[in-house]
């Protein structure tokens, strides 16, 4: 009498476009995830360019010396254009050593990712600081 199979192809069909529907309604409503890349990519130009500061023990002699001028023209070099920083010396007590910023631009307003590294000088006396160096993009 009825053909039995045209009524299945019919409600397949209209479930198959339930199925799309509501996934393209869910896929427009939530956000897509934070691009968490340039963050790391920042994060990872901070503790390359702090390594490479103090691969010749020029970043604790910098910092013994109290020459903040160098150390700010040595990241400077060391970064790309269109990375702002700040960066902190503090000693193993946890108090900040450098006594004037050490920066290039200012970061209120900006996506900031901070890098922290570890310095030991290379002396008869070993001296330990702790180097917070806060990083971001300026465009």
């Amino acid at each position: 009498m009825f053909d039995q199979k045209g009524q299945i192809r019919i409600i397949e069909s209209f479930l198959a476009i339930a199925v799309i529907f509501s996934a393209v309604l869910v896929s427009v409503t939530f956000p897509s995830s934070p691009d968490f890349s340039k963050q790391k990519s920042l994060s990872t130009m901070g503790t390359q360019a702090l390594i490479k500061l103090d691969t010749n023990g020029t970043l604790g002699d910098l910092i013994i010396q109290r020459n903040w001028a160098n150390m700010k023209t040595a990241l400077d070099t060391l970064l790309p254009l269109g990375v702002s920083f700040n960066l902190t010396v503090f000693d193993e007590a946890g108090n900040a050593v450098n006594s004037e910023a050490i920066q290039n631009s200012n970061l209120l307003g900006r996506e900031v990712v901070s890098v922290q590294y570890v310095c030991a000088t290379r002396s008869q006396v070993v001296d330990f600081f702790a180097i917070r160096l806060q990083l971001a993009w300026t465009g």
